[in-house]
């Protein structure tokens, strides 16, 4: 078994069981836009049950997620997609051959367009008109079988894969086959942990690579029924998740992997929607191509700083060598000065007498004559070296002692740039150390963080609108009769509701009431505190006296208000949850400081101020990612956005948790 995260793609198995479950749920949501990230396009739908987001990856993937990167784009596709599609409904969703092709449809002015989404490898994501003509693609290409571009009639790639539904051609493909399990794995074209499973359930797992004619064909036939058995679990739309060596998830499944747990004895954890399995498992693995990405990249500076490194050193040495070499050449002529004088004398002389050929016999030392180059080459003591018979010998002594000194000042600047280079090399890789300790991974969201939110301390949840039609939406279809409905007392802010059903403490409403108070224009015009009052759900109505009118997000309440003095000190910290589905993540939390110093694990608490939410985000990320960097070890990537999210208004940081 290969260690890590196994399944690059959504198997076959995968999209039968997701078209099953989440046909009836997608149908009639409207897409309200698209975007962008890396290597796949979100859509943003909103659906009769809420807002829901689809990433839509060719060649891997298609469902939703709870889960959407911080940063998105608009690239060329999703420009079509938003021209073209937002604003309209998906009219039908399917799998329309036994094979890793997604076909959806969308409507809009009785205009319908067809989506293949081909999660196939080399697949794309094909538009075409209710003619089946190609309008547009993520990627045009002609291929060996196909060609996909605009007018052309799409088709789809080679179908490899054999329907389950056929039980003697399953049973008839596999009789001229090799070994068992390769020969499934090609014939059936299912990947090779399905054609596994089916081998061990049939009983036939200690034979697999046998030759399907050793097999007696009743064995045969006991498989065929098995992996039809497992195609028909799979339409029960649950998951599996397996986890391997040091609880790393591996693998997920749309069947009960029995292979995984009783043969290679992994942990095997249920789950009730596919759809969880599959984002819980991309949303990994995504993280891990992230991070394998950020590591190349910075593996990759590392390598050219190194090879630079070693450049220099090459070039350092080169000077130290030819310095050396010019010192020991200086070394000689002082110890021999009047010799060599001597014998430039005789050498002089004996040109003009006789001539060049006749220096070597004529002068004592000379052992080699270079007429073309004026220089002789003299021995003195122990050293051989050329002298020039043209100039001065303390000219020529000149002249090595300033090559000396200017290669001694290149040997020192070289110095100082390797000793930048080493500089370099040193925060690279301090930068890959922390990015081996840096977690990206991306935390689920629940419906609840659509609006203002917080847990109290007795774990009750409160929500408050961001403006007026989701204060509306709050009060309309979340406020229950024993519920509490919460407001600044000032005319602006946000409607908030404590989900207690009347058993909540005054604790309780107090720390709800931080997110009316400091979500309302009390912050923006400075206030040091405002007065909040609150009220039973059931004193909460939509409706107004006879002959009023109610403006969206107004309320009128009945009886007497509880009220409370609230000073604008907003707690903003990380909150650190562990789940049994989704592991480890981190949530932006708010509220009074004392509920966010008993919940967080770093916190800073802000007050009315001057700094833009933009700018206060950038340090808050600062503070909290350094805090939790000193206590962890580790350090979290925390999205900007998300604390911006949560910042009232133009503010200033008053304290800062320390570890």
């Amino acid at each position: 078994m290969v260690k890590g995260l196994l399944k690059k793609a959504m198997d076959i198995l995968d999209i039968y069981s997701w078209v099953n479950k989440y046909s009836s749920v997608i149908t009639g949501c409207l897409i309200d836009n698209a975007y962008h990230y890396k290597s796949y396009w979100i859509l943003k739908l909103r659906c009769r049950e809420g807002v829901y987001i689809v990433k839509i990856e060719p060649g891997v993937r298609m469902h939703l997620s709870q889960s959407h990167p911080e940063e998105k784009d608009i690239d060329g596709f999703t420009r079509f997609l938003r021209s073209r599609i937002r604003d309209s409904r998906i009219t039908s969703i399917k799998q329309p051959w036994w094979e890793r092709i997604i076909l959806f449809e969308t409507s809009i002015h009785d205009k319908i367009l067809r989506h293949y989404v081909e999660l196939l490898p080399r697949g794309q994501w094909i538009i075409t008109d209710q003619s089946d003509k190609i309008v547009y693609a993520s990627r045009f290409m002609e291929y060996r079988d196909r060609s996909i571009k605009p007018s052309e009639v799409y088709s789809p790639p080679p179908l490899k894969s054999l329907s389950p539904s056929d039980k003697d051609a399953l049973l008839n493909i596999v009789k001229g086959g090799r070994d068992l399990v390769r020969t499934i794995i090609s014939a059936w074209g299912i990947p090779g942990h399905i054609a596994e499973e089916a081998i061990h359930r049939a009983g036939l797992y200690g034979v697999k690579n046998k030759g399907v004619s050793e097999i007696p064909y009743q064995d045969l036939e006991k498989l065929v029924d098995e992996y039809r058995r497992i195609v028909e679990e799979a339409l029960n739309g649950k998951g599996y998740l397996v986890y391997g060596d040091e609880n790393k998830l591996e693998i997920y499944t749309s069947y009960e992997p029995r292979l995984f747990s009783e043969v290679y004895d992994k942990t095997v954890k249920p789950l009730d929607d596919i759809n969880t399995a599959i984002d819980v498992y991309f949303t990994e693995y995504e993280a891990y191509l992230d991070y394998q990405a950020r590591m190349e990249e910075v593996t990759e500076k590392l390598r050219e700083i190194e090879a630079r490194i070693k450049r220099q050193e090459e070039i350092i040495a080169e000077y130290n060598n030819e310095i050396e070499n010019i010192e020991s050449i200086l070394q000689t002529i002082y110890s021999n000065y009047h010799v060599a004088e001597e014998i430039l004398e005789c050498a002089r002389e004996t040109r003009e007498k006789k001539g060049w050929e006749h220096i070597a016999e004529e002068c004592n030392g000379v052992i080699e004559v270079r007429k073309d180059k004026g220089v002789i080459v003299v021995k003195l003591g122990e050293k051989t070296l050329e002298l020039s018979i043209r100039e001065d010998l303390s000219r020529q002594v000149i002249e090595l002692e300033r090559k000396r000194g200017e290669l001694v000042r290149k040997t020192e600047s070289a110095k100082k740039v390797l000793e930048e280079m080493h500089q370099q090399l040193n925060t690279i890789s301090i930068s890959m150390n922390t990015e081996e300790k840096t977690i990206r991974k991306p935390s689920p969201t629940f419906w609840y963080e659509r609006f203002h939110w917080l847990f109290t301390r007795n774990g009750f949840l409160a929500i408050g609108g961001r403006d007026q039609s989701q204060n509306e939406l709050v009060v309309r279809k979340y406020l229950g009769e024993n519920d509490v409905f919460i407001h600044a007392d000032i005319h602006g802010g946000s409607a908030v509701v404590l989900k207690s059903g009347g058993a909540h403490s005054l604790e309780d409403v107090v720390d709800a009431s931080y997110l009316a108070a400091c979500y309302s224009k009390a912050w923006k015009a400075g206030f040091s505190y405002i007065e909040v009052y609150w009220v039973s759900g059931r004193q909460v109505s939509k409706t107004p006296p006879p002959g009023e009118y109610l403006p969206r997000g107004a309320f009128m309440v009945y009886g007497s208000k509880n009220y409370l003095q609230v000073p604008l000190r907003l707690g903003i910290g990380v909150r650190e949850y562990v789940d049994d589905i989704y592991g480890e993540y981190l949530k932006i939390v708010v509220g009074p400081q004392e509920l966010v110093r008993s919940q967080a694990i770093a916190y800073v608490v802000v007050i009315p101020g001057d700094k833009k939410p933009q700018d206060i985000s950038k340090e808050i990320a600062g503070y909290l990612e350094e805090i939790i960097l000193r206590q962890r070890g580790v350090k979290y990537k925390i999205p900007l956005s998300e604390i911006e999210s949560k910042i009232p208004g133009p503010s200033d940081i008053m304290l800062v948790s320390t570890p």
